[in-house]
């Protein structure tokens, strides 16, 4: 399968649907060769024009797909396309569904203790017969180069399809990229707020809010202090490289 890719602000980013997203994840398997999954959001893409590894560790990925409204606009405008948003939150939820039937073994790493249990435990019950490979939540800390060894040795020995990794952004990001040579996982995809999301631990905008294109917005008023002061300095960095973006497609 030949992917969608659109430069953009430096990234090659997927022209593409969430319907095709999971055809995509699946060519990917089939192709037999470990990669991993990205999706761009705000908070990444505010980081981008200062950020080389960042972008790196973007280009890197075999798929980054529009995750942020502001992303999703870009693309269009400049791909011509009606590309859609395929979130990391949906899209976890979707591959859960997709892969029932195929076998595919799902491994949670990321989140705060115990979540990554409580995650599995509920994605369960919404899809029964998901084949769980195993949950790790590693401590918000940097882990040793032993106990590294020992994580990556564990989620090897699960024998897992899909590594799902909720340690937020760019964290994450950095991580895959970092081990994608380092542990023999198919497929290892950056999903961030997804675990808090589905665990219940965080409420998830409500599907009108995402289809308004609003769900920063919602993040931004419920996501405690952090959030919202990560928000108040990413949001006008965004709307200025919107507006770039913009004015730079016009001209052509």
């Amino acid at each position: 399968m030949k992917f969608n890719k659109i430069a953009l602000f430096n990234v090659e980013v997927n022209a593409s649907n969430p319907a095709q997203a999971l055809s995509e994840l699946e060519a990917l398997l089939e192709r037999g060769q470990p990669a991993y999954v990205c999706f761009l959001e705000g908070n990444l893409l505010s980081r981008l024009s200062s950020d080389a590894a960042l972008r790196k560790a973007l280009n890197d990925a075999a798929l980054v797909y529009p995750d942020g409204i502001a992303v999703l606009k870009a693309l269009r405008w400049k791909s011509g396309t009606s590309a859609e948003r395929v979130s990391g939150p949906s899209l976890l939820l979707e591959a859960c569904r997709f892969g029932l039937d195929k076998g595919w073994r799902h491994y949670f790493y990321g989140g705060a203790e115990g979540v990554a249990k409580q995650l599995a435990e509920r994605l369960s019950e919404l899809y029964p017969g998901l084949q769980v490979a195993g949950t790790y939540s590693p401590p918000f800390r940097e882990l040793s180069a032993i106990e590294e060894e020992e994580i990556t040795q564990r989620i090897e020995a699960s024998k897992p399809t899909l590594l799902w990794v909720g340690l937020g952004g760019p964290k994450q990001e950095f991580w895959m990229a970092r081990h994608l040579s380092k542990i023999e996982v198919p497929l290892m995809l950056g999903v961030g707020a997804a675990f808090d999301f589905h665990s219940g631990t965080r409420p998830w905008a409500p599907r009108w809010v995402r289809k308004l294109g609003l769900e920063w917005l919602f993040r931004m008023l419920s996501g405690g202090g952090r959030t919202f002061r990560r928000n108040l300095i990413c949001v006008p960095k965004v709307a200025i490289m919107l507006a770039r973006e913009r004015i730079r497609c016009i001209g052509k």
